[in-house]
């Protein structure tokens, strides 16, 4: 792994970029196939370090998973009636666990479900809660409130779950996937309000995609349905593409991004009328997603993140280069994140020499940048993929930057600096 990477300043961005299959919808496409026992081809699917971890997880606990021309074909069932406990790590995936641990209740088996330090750090207690209240026997090894967690499975009931998902909508997700592998499924009623909520609708999608029963409304539901698709097509990915359409704004110039559904209910999509708002003008096309902006047009502008947090790195470093105040609002999950995002952006604020106030809430950032004159200024990346693509950004218009620990951003888009450097005509 590269120590730093220098990326030098740009005169301005232009060009083409296929953009990644979505993490998301690969994660989600992944488990739902494992949970099926006719074989699914995954068209596409994203090759990183978080779907690495699940698929990992899944061959474990008995999915057949092999490569093929166009991507892999996936089947199951999962779970195993006799043998020991079976160790699922789930690396630094925050989705893959919270992915597992429901599947893991509904599975026959025993498991020991666990991940790196940081990821024993981030929250699962609302989700065993939640599931324990079905029927699931859960223990925790550690910390109460997080992993590891030790899961007798195979005693998921159906019914209704409630499930307070104020610091993560995965945690409804998770049991909306479950819902296929228990007869007569799931309804899952969230308890106050959801963070990151259009990434249930997400969920929904590809549930439907599957054939699926779906339902959503105050209380959302999944059954097994009666068909199974032998293919499914994995869609592009907005969180790796609003960093590279941001670099339109960064730097002046045009970027295509194609392989991008429009319009689209991914989450991160929700971004792009912000971007508009920062001086940037967006387009959509049948298949692509067009972004270009005047060199120094930026501007600041805010907006309530709530339903896009993975997009906030990415707004945030473009506040930084624009004059005046960004404020975004209902971001306190993003502490929650692979590092606590408020306090790792109002870093990297402070070190380009713009100002960042991180309340409870709220992220607010004062630009422009002004960095140092006198050397090189190390970014810290926090081994976070997504601060690390905002330094990114901050790169192409601000001299002397040196990016540490590059190549975290292999747990989501592992060629972004290729691209992003592509774009930039090196």
């Amino acid at each position: 792994m590269a120590d730093f990477l220098a990326f030098p300043p740009v005169r301005s961005v232009s060009g083409t970029v296929r953009v990644p299959p979505s993490k998301s919808a690969t994660n989600r496409a992944l488990l739902l196939a494992a949970l099926t026992e006719a074989p699914v081809e995954i068209v596409g699917p994203l090759a990183s370090g978080d779907t690495f971890a699940l698929r990992r997880c899944l061959e474990a606990m008995g999915a057949a998973i092999a490569p093929t021309a166009d991507g892999l074909r996936v089947s199951g069932p999962l779970g195993r009636s006799r043998g020991g406990e079976i160790v699922l790590d789930a690396g630094d995936s925050g989705t893959a666990a919270r992915f597992l641990a429901a599947a893991a209740a509904a599975a026959p088996g025993r498991f020991v479900l666990g991940g790196s330090e940081r990821l024993c750090e981030r929250p699962i207690g609302e989700l065993v809660e939640a599931l324990r209240g079905a029927g699931a026997l859960i223990e925790y090894r550690g910390r109460e409130g997080c992993l590891p967690l030790a899961i007798e499975g195979g005693a998921l009931c159906s019914g209704e779950i409630r499930v307070d998902a104020s610091r993560s909508s995965q945690f409804v997700s998770a049991l909306l996937l479950a819902g296929v592998a228990v007869e007569g499924g799931l309804r899952v009623r969230a308890a106050g309000p959801v963070a990151s909520g259009p990434y249930i609708a997400t969920t929904l999608e590809v549930l439907r995609d599957f054939g699926h029963e779906v339902e959503a409304g105050p209380a959302f539901a999944a059954r097994r349905g009666a068909r199974t698709p032998g293919r499914y097509v994995t869609p592009g990915d907005y969180s790796s593409a609003v960093p590279l359409l941001a670099a339109a704004g960064a730097a002046g110039g045009t970027v295509v991004l194609e392989g991008l559904r429009w319009p689209s209910a991914d989450a991160d999509a929700a971004a792009l009328p912000v971007l508009e708002r920062m001086g940037i003008a967006v387009v959509g096309g049948r298949d692509s997603v067009t972004a270009s902006a005047a060199a120094g047009a930026l501007g600041a502008a805010s907006a309530v993140a709530t339903d896009f947090p993975d997009a906030v790195p990415a707004l945030a470093a473009l506040a930084m280069l624009a004059p005046g105040e960004s404020v975004f609002s209902g971001v306190g999950h993003l502490r929650l994140k692979e590092s606590d995002r408020m306090a790792s952006l109002a870093a990297l604020a402070s070190a380009v020499g713009a100002r960042a106030l991180a309340s409870e809430d709220a992220l607010a950032i004062t630009g422009p940048a002004r960095p140092r004159a006198d050397g090189v200024t190390r970014l810290s990346t926090f081994r976070d993929h997504r601060i690390a693509m905002a330094a990114g950004l901050l790169a192409l218009r601000l001299p002397g930057l040196l990016i540490e620990d590059p190549d975290c951003v292999a747990k989501s888009y592992p060629d972004f600096f290729r691209d992003l450097d592509a774009l930039a005509g090196r």
